[in-house]
């Protein structure tokens, strides 16, 4: 879609149907020379960089139909597409504002957590995410366990890095009448400290 001399074009996903889980966001900015993008998939914003007028990430498709939109300056596009894929009880997903490294971390009530090196735990939790400043990332579970969960990130900033503002978006049942979101967001300061988000519980059934 033009808006003037500046331009945003989605290249991927094509819009359409698909049976993928994790999809590839990615696409092309001219006309002006931010250093990110607005991106919005299902009303959840997130920043995401740019190198060299590109953006690329990966991110998890919700069961039925999915809204990517991408905003740069003036110019902005969108793409719609149908997936065909499992549902997920639960969805967190961890997005924040500079060109730092951040981690999700998930802990479930068994105490078992989910992060970038442990990323498939035994109660069926998975982490997807790109190893990129800004990029969001994505904590999912097709059958969530009952019980207190806790979210964390840990702020691997370099020491001179600026103030980042993390959020963290919790989305559980997704596309089914029992549909909740949350949402948390802190301020981290510190570089490689462990900070706590907030919690959140599965009722049981």
């Amino acid at each position: 879609m033009y808006l003037g001399a500046e331009t945003v074009s989605i290249d991927s996903p094509n819009g359409g149907f698909t049976t993928g889980r994790i999809q590839k966001i990615s696409g092309t900015v001219t006309g002006i020379n931010p250093e990110k993008v607005t991106v919005v998939i299902n009303g959840i914003p997130q920043m995401v960089p740019l190198y060299e007028g590109k953006f690329s990430f990966s991110t998890v498709a919700s069961p039925g139909d999915n809204l990517v939109e991408v905003r740069a300056g003036k110019a902005y596009d969108k793409v719609s597409f149908f997936a065909k894929v499992p549902p997920r009880d639960i969805k967190v997903v961890l997005t924040w504002d500079t060109a730092s490294y951040t981690d999700l971390w998930v802990i479930d009530p068994s105490g078992e957590k989910c992060y970038w090196a442990h990323t498939s735990t035994k109660s069926g939790g998975n982490l997807v995410y790109d190893d990129a400043s800004f990029a969001p990332q994505t904590f999912t579970m097709s059958k969530a366990l009952p019980g207190n969960y806790a979210v964390q990130a840990q702020y691997y900033a370099p020491f001179n890095a600026q103030v980042t503002r993390a959020k963290v978006y919790v989305v559980l049942y997704e596309g089914t009448p029992r549909e909740k979101r949350k949402q948390y967001q802190f301020t981290m300061t510190r570089a490689q400290q462990v900070y706590h988000l907030g919690n959140f519980e599965i009722e049981p059934d």
